[in-house]
């Protein structure tokens, strides 16, 4: 029997709408109670929802989801008054993303996949706009799979593409654009899911464990404490290594492989904290967004700022002012 997609769309001139907690209650609807923040409250927001139960065995289901001006966060107290336990396969596609979970924390670029689990805290924040494809299956279905009994979940760990688990989420991503022509046929995929969602586990773990761990993990380590920490205009780059029990050489070799730098990737967090509060407080001085932000001076902020957006402070101020 074909499962014929379901969307639900919302938007709204600000978040500060009637739309947005509608918004908000069918995102907790569709997946987990959670709650939505939003960048900047004064600017529109949009979200779009898709869902489709897959033809498989077992009740676990494929969303599309997209939006603007949002992040998402599921609090203890939200898990603590959830029984169902899920585990949930993001394979983003538009803008990019982080995804905090355990302590670690996995930055995605289009194609790249990332697991969470529900029964567990953790935050999605997105760019001001994202599109995934969301998969959602029983974390008790999995554990009956062979080799996933016990093992340990890789959560909040990127998936890129070109993996051999990455594999598993392009299937995902030509799946649910199939839904969309042609249910009938996405059916007669779908017969597989449950195996092959298993199977990237699988993967993602076995190389997570023991492939090349010392970089990928270390590089986890680093990216989490430069997220809870780079506000700090004191941060330094032997606090860094010593709070990742790691040396300074082995730091800077960590991002050799990557298209930023250490001092590149701290600057842009820094950049788009200040983007959030220029836009959210209007009244807030220049240079006190500057230092909140994490910038030693105004003047450096201003140069910063700039050669990353294009715009100085105010300019950018000016433009999200409606």
């Amino acid at each position: 029997m074909a499962h014929d997609p379901t969307t639900v769309e919302f938007s709204a001139a600000t978040a500060r709408s009637a739309e947005w907690e509608q918004w908000e209650a069918l995102m907790s609807q569709t997946y987990v109670p959670l709650s939505i923040d939003c960048f900047h409250p004064e600017q529109p927001f949009y979200g779009r929802v898709t869902t489709t139960p897959l033809a498989a065995p077992a009740d676990f289901s494929l969303t599309r989801v997209a939006g603007s001006n949002q992040e998402f966060r599921r609090s203890k107290t939200q898990v603590a008054r959830t029984d169902d336990e899920y585990l949930l396969a993001s394979i983003h596609f538009g803008g990019e993303a982080c995804l905090s979970q355990g302590g670690r924390s996995a930055y995605l670029a289009p194609g790249d996949m990332v697991f969470y689990d529900t029964s567990k805290p953790y935050n999605w924040s997105s760019g001001l706009e994202f599109e995934q494809v969301v998969v959602q299956v029983p974390i008790r279905l999995l554990r009956e799979r062979p080799g996933l009994g016990r093992l340990e979940l890789p959560t909040a760990v990127t998936v890129p593409a070109a993996s051999a688990a990455g594999v598993v989420a392009g299937f995902f991503c030509n799946l649910a654009r199939v839904q969309q022509e042609s249910p009938d046929q996405a059916d007669v995929l779908a017969r597989s899911a449950l195996d092959l969602i298993g199977s990237a586990v699988l993967l993602t773990a076995g190389e997570r464990l023991a492939d090349a761990p010392a970089d990928s993990l270390g590089r986890e380590r680093v990216m989490t404490y430069l997220h809870d920490h780079y506000t700090d205009p004191d941060l330094t780059v032997d606090e860094v290594a010593h709070a990742c029990h790691i040396s300074r050489r082995t730091l800077f070799r960590i991002f050799d492989d990557t298209s930023d730098s250490l001092n590149t990737t701290l600057r842009r967090m820094r950049v788009r904290h200040a983007e959030i509060l220029l836009a959210r407080d209007r009244s807030r001085p220049p240079a006190a967004v500057a230092f909140d932000s994490g910038f030693t001076s105004e003047r450096h902020f201003y140069r910063v700022f700039r050669q990353e957006t294009g715009m100085t402070p105010g300019e950018y101020r000016q433009a999200h002012i409606r």
